[in-house]
């Protein structure tokens, strides 16, 4: 928690200096060059790792990991994929261990469905495809201007290899979004990839409001 609270008090600082209104005053500035300006007020991130940012979410990346942004299923809303992982993959050739960030917009513009209703219709057939024994974690909360929720599971379909997955989901009414931020490891692999990547990964992750 406490390195996520200097990740928000970097962008803080950012946001204070002006960089945003420099975004929108001076269209000479490159999303590539607003990008280095936001790195440069981050703190250091975690050895073998290099903050990313994409869209409005900041997180620390592995390094060598390959990373994609991944096309959305047409849908009424938007919604925006990216996945990084250590092995090679495709929107074809799904990876077993990695990192994803989905990020949901308009769900209150066009459908008229607040955001942390959202949260929960995106977590329900997860919930209602798995046995509650498979249900490892499900926990909701308050987090300033976001709902947070928790939730992981063992995913094991017959004849694939069991895999568990956990989930970060942050619903933000006001701005009408929803990120959800989801690590997954082959359960046999879990422990060691949970405490290499996935606590590194997710004990940082933030938006940028």
């Amino acid at each position: 928690m406490n390195n996520r609270r200097q990740v928000l008090a970097a962008l803080a600082t950012l946001a204070s200096a002006g960089v945003w209104a420099h975004e929108v005053s001076q269209p000479s500035l490159t999303p590539e060059q607003l990008l280095e300006a936001m790195k440069t007020q981050l703190p250091p991130s975690p050895e073998g790792f290099a903050w990313q940012i994409y869209k409005n979410a900041v997180f620390p990346k592995p390094a060598g990991w390959t990373e994609r942004e991944l096309a959305a299923p047409p849908s009424r809303v938007t919604m925006s994929t990216y996945a990084t992982s250590p092995e090679v993959f495709s929107q074809a050739k799904p990876f077993e261990t990695g990192f994803t960030v989905q990020i949901i917009t308009g769900s209150k513009r066009t459908l008229n469905f607040e955001a942390r209703r959202m949260a929960l219709a995106y977590v329900k057939p997860f919930l209602d495809s798995h046995r509650k024994d498979e249900i490892l974690l499900l926990e909701q909360k308050p987090g300033g201007d976001f709902e947070q929720t928790f939730f992981r599971y063992r995913d094991a379909p017959p004849g694939l290899k069991p895999i568990i997955v956990h989930k970060f989901i942050l619903a933000h009414d006001k701005a009408d979004t929803v990120h959800i931020f989801t690590f997954e490891s082959p359960a046999d692999t879990w422990d060691a990839n949970w405490s290499k990547f996935g606590t590194q990964i997710l004990s940082r992750v933030n938006v940028v409001p």
